[in-house]
C-alpha cells in the first residue's frame, strides 16, 4: 500500500430523495437530527441540506430540483434510486497531487488485472448557500472502463474525493447537535457480492490510502474523519434472501451508517438508512 499520503477522512454521505421530502422530511429524520438549509448547486439541477457531525463528517440529503427528468438527464447520479448513492473523502493534499496519487495506487493494486478501475482528473464544482456565499470546490470521481471498446462508467464500490478551494467552514456548516446525540459517522456500512469481497476491499483500501482492521463476522477498512475521530468502512455480506437479490443485482450497496454518540449512550441503536423509519 502506498504510503505518500495519508488515511483519507471521511467527508460525506450522500443520499438522494423526492424533492418534497426534501422540502419537508420525515418526522423519522426530524426526530433524531437537525437538518440545516443548504442550498442549491451551481448547475441548477439540484439542492440540498445537510446533517453535519461534531467529527466534521456529515450527511447530503440531495434532489432534483422537482423531480424533473430534464434535471437527472447528463447528470452523474441523473440514473440512482433514491437511498444512499454516493460517499465522498477528503485529506490535505490539494487536489491535483492528490488524483495524481489516486490514480497511481489503483494502477498498483490492479496489477495482475485489467485495471479497469481509475480516477477522473478533477473537475470543478459549486453552489451558493441560503445566505449568498459561494463555495467552490473541485471532485475527483472514479471511473471503470472494461475492455478497449467499453464506455466508461461511475463504479458505486469506489469513493470520491471533494477538495475545498472555498474554506471547508463555509461548506461544512450546521448544527451539530442532534436530539439522538449522534457526534460523527463511526461506520459506513457495504452490502457486498460475497464473491467479489477481496476485490472490492482491496480497491477501497487503495482509493483510501488505508489497511484492513480487525473485526468480528466483516471485513472493515479504518479511515479518519476532519476532526480526528476513527471511522470503519465495513464490508457485510449478505444474511438474507432478499440481500442475497440485492448483491447478486448491484454488487455492492451503501446500506447504513452507524454513529458515534460521544460519553452519551442516547444514540446507542439509532442507526440511519433508506427509506427513513418513522
Amino acid at each position: 500500500m502506498a504510503s505518500d499520503h495519508k488515511v483519507a477522512l471521511l467527508d460525506h454521505i450522500i443520499v438522494l430523495v423526492p424533492h418534497a421530502e426534501l422540502k419537508a422530511p420525515p418526522k423519522g429524520l426530524t426526530d433524531n437530527f437537525n437538518i440545516t438549509n443548504s442550498g442549491k448547486h451551481a448547475d441548477g439541477k439540484t439542492e440540498n441540506k445537510l446533517i453535519v457531525f461534531k467529527d466534521g463528517s456529515y450527511i447530503e440529503l440531495i434532489s432534483f430540483i422537482d423531480d424533473l427528468p430534464e434535471n437527472r438527464a447528463d447528470h452523474w447520479w441523473g440514473s440512482k434510486p433514491y437511498g444512499i448513492i454516493d460517499w465522498a473523502f477528503t485529506n490535505q493534499v490539494d487536489y491535483k497531487s492528490n488524483y495524481e496519487a489516486l490514480v497511481s495506487r489503483l494502477a498498483d493494486a490492479q496489477k495482475g488485472s485489467s485495471g479497469a478501475y481509475s480516477y477522473a482528473p478533477p473537475r470543478l464544482g459549486g453552489r451558493i448557500r441560503p445566505d449568498g456565499v459561494k463555495l467552490e470546490w473541485a471532485v475527483t470521481f472514479p471511473t471503470n472502463k472494461e475492455g478497449t471498446d467499453a464506455e466508461t462508467t461511475r463504479p458505486s464500490n469506489l469513493p470520491f474525493y471533494c477538495h475545498d478551494i472555498t474554506p471547508r467552514e463555509n461548506r461544512v456548516n450546521g448544527e451539530t447537535e442532534h436530539p439522538c446525540g449522534a457526534v460523527g459517522i463511526r461506520e459506513v456500512l457495504a452490502l457486498v457480492d460475497s464473491a467479489q469481497t477481496g476485490v472490492f476491499a482491496g480497491l477501497t483500501k487503495a482509493a483510501v490510502n488505508s489497511d484492513n482492521i480487525e473485526q468480528s463476522n466483516k471485513s472493515g477498512i479504518s479511515v479518519g474523519t476532519p476532526h480526528g475521530a476513527p471511522s470503519v468502512i465495513s464490508f457485510v455480506i449478505p444474511t438474507t434472501d432478499a440481500e442475497e437479490e440485492e448483491a447478486r443485482l448491484h454488487k455492492f450497496v451503501l446500506k447504513e451508517l452507524k454513529f458515534n454518540h460521544g460519553s452519551s449512550d442516547v444514540s446507542d441503536g439509532i442507526t440511519f438508512s433508506y427509506p427513513f423509519q418513522a
